[in-house]
């Protein structure tokens, strides 16, 4: 690939031996014409917009079905892209911590903790992918303190749903879930 020699000088471009461009930042400010003032010289293996090093993206679906107990859950998770698996875990009751996965006491909120996660979560996201229950439902998923956060919320009131009594009728949830790891 031939560089430009209208570019303004020192605004060269470095291949490296594994064919990464590279430029100093000085040269990166001549063609950019913005102030950089520190980073590093390749973002190679960084996620734009984070530019932290070491940061993976993992994607995974977490099946929530009915345990074996009265009011309680069964999870998985399932690597679907770079993403950690976690083999079914049941009877995680209201208030308790069973294997990798903790529902609150209200059992609405679902927790996939960092001990189940390569790496400390940083960022998430999630779509309800399959939803057996007869509720319209929407899924808010973030990464919190490390670990995975699901909640999930009827479409239409926007009411937060109790998980154990929607999957009780023995229809399953399936979210998939993109996050971001910081190894």
């Amino acid at each position: 690939m031939a560089w430009d020699a209208s570019k303004p000088a020192g605004a060269d471009k470095i291949k490296d031996s594994d064919n990464n461009i590279r430029a100093n930042n000085a040269a990166i400010e001549t063609v950019l014409g913005t102030n950089i003032t520190a980073g590093p010289t390749s973002i190679q293996g960084a996620i734009l917009g984070d530019a932290t090093k070491g940061r993976n993206l993992r994607m995974v679906t977490l099946q929530i079905t009915d345990g074996s107990n009265a009011t309680t859950l069964s999870c998985a998770m399932a690597n679907e892209w770079n993403g950690d698996t976690i083999a079914g875990t049941d009877n995680i009751g209201h208030g308790a911590t069973v294997g990798d996965f903790t529902l609150d006491a209200d059992g609405k909120i679902l927790t996939i903790g960092a001990s189940g996660l390569t790496g400390n979560a940083v960022g998430a996201m999630g779509i309800i992918r399959v939803n057996y229950s007869a509720t319209d439902l929407t899924t808010y998923t973030r990464a919190s303190a490390n670990a995975i956060i699901v909640e999930i919320f009827h479409s239409t009131t926007g009411a937060k749903q109790v998980i154990t009594t929607l999957i009780d009728a023995g229809a399953p949830i399936y979210v998939q879930i993109l996050y971001i790891t910081d190894a």
